[in-house]
C-alpha cells in the first residue's frame, strides 16, 4: 500500500522525450523489528528498476538494512545473508544444529543481564556484517544517516560520520532488548523512540523522498488474548506510530510506503518467508510508482 503523497513534483527536466537529470531520490526505512525484513523487498524495487538511491536514511532495523545496502549489495544479497541466519518452517531440528543457526543466535544473549538488555547488538551486527569491505560511513556506496535517541538528554541523534557498526548498534537499540550503545560520552537507544522513520531528514538533500513505514499493520491475531510481551513491544509500536503520522501530518513525503504485514512480533525474524510474501503487492506498486516518478527512458 502506498499512501501520504505529497504535491511536490519532482525536479526532472526532459528534452525531446530524454530525461536530462533524474531526480535525487531518497529512502527512509524505518523501525518495526522483524517487520524490518519487509524493507528487502522494497529494495529489490529499486534494484530490478537500477535506480541507486541518491541518499538513505534508517532508524533501528531500518538503520541495519540500510547499512548493509549503502554499503553496495544488492537486496539479493542481503536477503541471502537474513536466510542464514533466520530460522524457517522448513528448517529441520537436526539441521538447524547442523548448520549452527541456534549457536550464531545464542552468541547474542547476554545471560547475566549486566548491560541492561537481554541481546547484545554487537554480536547482531557482527553476524550480519561478516566479510565487509568497510567501517566507516564515509566508505560507504551510498550516503547513509542513523537515527539513535540519547536516552539522557531525551532527543534524536543523526549519525552519518565516524563508525558505522556502532552508531547502527545504537539506532537498534530497543530498551529492554538491546543493550544501550555509548558513542562520543553519550548514552544511545532506538531510534524508534524519537524517529521510527527518519524521512525528514532526506528533505534538503533529495528530489523526490520514499519512507518505508513497515510498523502500520497489527502484529498478532487480534482474536487470541495478547501476551506479556504483546502488550509490551505493541504499546511501543502504538506510540512511534503515533509519532510517525503527526510527522506526515505536518510534512508528507512524496511516497510513503506501508507493506500491510500482520501476524508478525517484534522478535519472530523466523517468518522471514511469510514476510516477504505479505510485502510483494506493495513491491510491484513501488516500482510502479517509481516508474511513473522517473518516465519513460528512450
Amino acid at each position: 500500500m502506498i499512501v501520504a503523497e505529497s504535491t511536490t513534483e519532482p525536479k526532472d527536466t526532459k528534452t525531446g522525450g530524454q530525461s536530462l537529470i533524474q531526480p535525487k531520490i531518497g529512502v527512509a526505512l524505518g523501525a518495526g523489528g522483524a517487520k524490518g525484513i519487509a524493507h528487502i523487498p522494497m529494495l529489490e524495487a529499486f534494484d530490478e528498476l537500477g535506480i541507486t538511491p541518491h541518499r538513505i536514511a534508517g532508524s533501528s532495523i531500518g538503520a541495519v538494512i540500510g547499512a548493509l545496502y549503502a554499503s553496495g549489495r544488492s537486496a539479493a544479497e542481503i536477503k541471502e545473508m537474513v536466510a542464514h541466519l533466520a530460522i524457517t518452517k522448513q528448517d529441520t531440528f537436526r539441521g538447524v544444529l547442523s548448520d549452527k543457526k541456534i549457536g550464531k543466535w545464542m552468541k547474542m544473549i547476554d545471560p547475566d543481564f549486566s548491560h541492561s538488555g537481554l541481546l547484545k547488538t554487537e554480536s547482531m551486527m557482527t553476524g550480519l556484517c561478516q566479510n565487509r569491505q568497510w567501517s566507516t560511513f564515509e566508505e560507504l556506496s551510498i550516503p547513509l544517516m542513523v537515527v539513535a535517541t540519547d536516552f539522557h538528554r531525551h532527543r534524536s541523534v543523526v549519525l552519518g560520520t565516524g563508525q558505522v557498526q556502532p552508531a547502527v548498534e545504537a539506532s537498534m537499540a530497543m530498551p529492554g532488548v538491546f543493550n544501550p550503545v555509548e558513542i562520543d560520552g553519550r548514552l544511545l537507544i532506538d531510534g524508534a523512540t524519537t524517529n521510527p522513520v527518519p524521512y525528514d531528514l532526506l528533505f534538503d538533500s533529495c528530489d523526490v523522498v520514499v519512507a518505508v513505514d513497515i510498523n502500520s499493520g497489527s502484529s498478532a491475531d487480534e482474536e487470541s488474548k495478547p501476551g506479556y510481551f504483546d502488550i509490551v513491544f505493541g504499546s511501543v509500536q502504538i506510540l512511534q506510530q503515533a509519532i510517525v503520522e503527526l510527522g506526515i501530518e505536518a510534512r508528507p513525503p512524496d511516497l510513503c510506503v506501508r507493506p500491510e504485514l500482520s501476524g508478525v512480533r517484534t522478535l519472530e525474524f523466523y517468518k522471514a518467508d511469510e514476510i516477504y510474501r505479505q510485502a510483494q503487492p506493495a513491491k510491484e506498486e513501488l516500482k510502479r510508482r517509481l516508474v511513473g516518478i522517473l518516465g519513460s527512458k528512450e
